[in-house]
């Protein structure tokens, strides 16, 4: 079964530079049934009041390094059942890397709830 997911009001940041996938048992390279290099890299999620790590592959080089906010495009988390053990995993299409955080959530600089929050205590 797979699950598309909705980003909206998450940014994304490169938490660790991309690397090739490796078959868990042979410790190789993972390549596709048409030979393209498989790749995984882990993202922050951040919605403004939290945060989750996520280890999403994909094929190809995701062309993108440490730090950097993307904008994951066809986010889907996978899940299957093997030997009554439920199995996830996380792919995307692609990564669009984004120039800022405001970027990365398609709004403008000074918008969402980060910029509307009032610091604890009252109007200071």
């Amino acid at each position: 079964m797979d699950f598309k997911i909705v980003m909206d009001g998450t940014m994304w940041i490169v938490a660790d530079s991309p690397e090739p996938r490796l078959d868990f048992e042979t410790k190789q390279p993972r390549i596709t049934e048409d030979g393209q290099p498989m790749w995984q890299v882990r993202l922050l999620g951040m919605d403004g009041a939290g945060s989750v790590p996520l280890r999403v592959g994909m094929v190809g080089d995701p062309g993108v390094m440490q730090g950097q906010f993307v904008t994951p495009h066809n986010l889907t988390l996978h899940v299957i059942d093997r030997k009554g053990d439920s199995v996830l995993w996380w792919t995307a299409d692609r990564l669009e890397a984004v120039g800022s955080p405001a970027a990365a959530e398609n709004r403008t600089p000074g918008e969402g709830a980060a910029a509307t929050r009032r610091p604890k205590g009252g109007d200071q």
